[in-house]
């Protein structure tokens, strides 16, 4: 089954989220098509409570925040609320589909999702960091902070973001066809796997990697369901 055909499987899709992922394939964020759509779609979730948590389609929801996100990489508030719904999505998927395929896939998406977003996901662990930190490091926020600026310069978030990382890859294995992902996403995921760059060493959070990534998700679904102005915030269409 193909992405499309995820689309308007079962109930019908609204008009506007199909026409938005054929306009993603033709040219992405260089299609102002695309881009007016995607608004669209985001604002449809832009509201106090947020509907996402009981959207249908996340995947192919996913997909769309996940493209247009760095769109706004000079606005870091909305940069940061379009990759919040596109992390949502694919956690959730991750941690509660019925479906091998959609959840692997889902885990991909969301390694590539962490390595092409760098500086907006150290922003966004951090926040996650200093709220768990007794979770994580079994120490209070404060202590967290005062031991950070003795290491390397987001060391704690890299370590985060580390495991999630390696869950992902863990989540993804199959020797299974990844339908919904593109030959150009598997060559890059592979690339990334190939690296070690998230490989697990000596981690700093006294938590296994499923731990993390399960405290992630409360997190972002938190988030998710807080009115924040930013999230509330309507996108100027065009």
């Amino acid at each position: 089954m193909t992405i499309t055909e995820l689309i308007t499987d079962g109930k019908e899709q609204e008009d506007k989220l199909f026409a938005c992922f054929q306009e993603l394939q033709n040219g992405g964020n260089e299609n102002p098509k695309f881009l007016n759509l995607a608004h669209k779609v985001y604002n449809e979730y832009a509201t106090f409570p947020c509907m996402l948590p009981t959207a249908d389609r996340l995947y192919p929801l996913g997909i769309i925040f996940s493209e247009f996100a760095p769109s706004y990489s000079d606005d870091i508030n909305i940069y940061t609320s379009i990759m919040e719904n596109a992390l949502f999505c694919f956690f959730k998927i991750v941690v509660t589909s019925t479906s091998v395929s959609e959840k692997q896939c889902a885990a991909i998406r969301m390694l590539l999702l962490i390595e092409n977003n760098d500086w907006v996901m150290k922003g966004i662990t951090r926040k996650f960091r200093d709220k768990y930190s007794q979770e994580l490091y079994g120490q209070p926020s404060f202590m967290t902070q005062m031991i950070s600026q003795g290491m390397e310069p987001w060391s704690y978030e890299e370590d985060i973001l580390r495991m999630l990382g390696a869950y992902c890859i863990y989540m993804s294995d199959s020797n299974g066809k990844h339908s919904y992902i593109s030959h150009s996403e598997m060559q890059q995921f592979h690339q990334i796997k190939q690296s070690g760059k998230y490989e697990l060493r000596w981690p700093l959070v006294n938590m296994s990697m499923g731990s993390v990534f399960d405290l992630y998700y409360q997190h972002i679904f938190e988030i998710i369901n807080t009115p924040f102005e930013r999230r509330i915030t309507k996108l100027r269409c065009f």
